[in-house]
């Protein structure tokens, strides 16, 4: 059945190039519609996010893990070119809605559609930003700051101040423990920057909130921005199955 097509990349395409990936675009719902769990998606496939946020976690020998990138209606997320996955893992968290198609599947109509090619070439470059951008700030900013910066992009991601996460969720994707982001939690809910439930965020003051963040938040939108839409556009078309 046809959804309404509400990631940027999928909506901004013409037609004609929507035309040749409708065929092998399938929809990828969530396990549990609405909740904080997380979910593993194939590694070997490309996401375009509706609803949700698909995350690449990179995990170490030990179980440890860190969010190298990550995707909401603005991108598409998995192995694109230049971007390599080694040994991430992909994740969907929340609500999770995504059209997925198969890499090898993607990369031929890629060689059919010059606009495609770019767009898809756009989001590779994006990944790559948050890649390197993840690097420096995990190496040079304390989590003190990385926590609220994390947030914001979640938020900015889901175009909602509503966070469907857990603390271990979040702990995870910053690659700290559960108790250092509780601590650092209950702080910012202390100066009226977030709510924090058992199983959701929701940012009261995000101008509050950018203040305590780092400003890689900041740098990235603004370079991304120059790569990615960064206005939703208007829902018009349906594509998928």
């Amino acid at each position: 059945m046809p959804i309404r097509l509400e990631n940027h990349i999928l909506a901004g395409l013409p037609p004609s190039d929507l035309a040749l990936l409708a065929p092998s675009l399938h929809v990828v719902p969530s396990p549990q519609n609405g909740g904080p769990q997380q979910h593993e998606l194939e590694r070997d496939h490309v996401y375009f996010p509706h609803e949700g946020i698909v995350s690449l976690l990179a995990i170490t020998p030990d179980g440890d893990t860190i969010e190298m990138a990550s995707a909401g209606r603005d991108g598409a997320i998995g192995p694109i070119p230049p971007f390599d996955l080694q040994d991430g893992v992909l994740v969907g968290l929340g609500a999770l809605r995504a059209s997925q198609i198969a890499v090898a599947r993607l990369q031929l109509v890629m060689g059919e559609s010059e606009t495609l090619r770019a767009a898809i070439e756009a989001c590779g470059d994006a990944l790559l930003l948050q890649l390197r951008q993840n690097l420096v700030c995990g190496g040079l900013h304390p989590v003190e700051h990385r926590l609220p910066r994390w947030l914001l992009e979640a938020a900015d991601r889901l175009q909602s101040d509503v966070i469907p996460a857990t603390q271990e969720t979040v702990a995870q994707r910053l690659g700290v423990r559960r108790t250092t982001v509780t601590l650092l939690a209950s702080k910012l809910q202390e100066i009226g920057a977030i709510r924090w439930g058992r199983s959701r965020i929701e940012i009261f003051d995000r101008a509050l909130l950018a203040s305590e963040a780092c400003t890689c938040h900041a740098a990235l939108r603004d370079r991304m921005g120059a790569r990615l839409p960064v206005d939703r556009p208007a829902p018009q078309k349906s594509v998928g199955r």
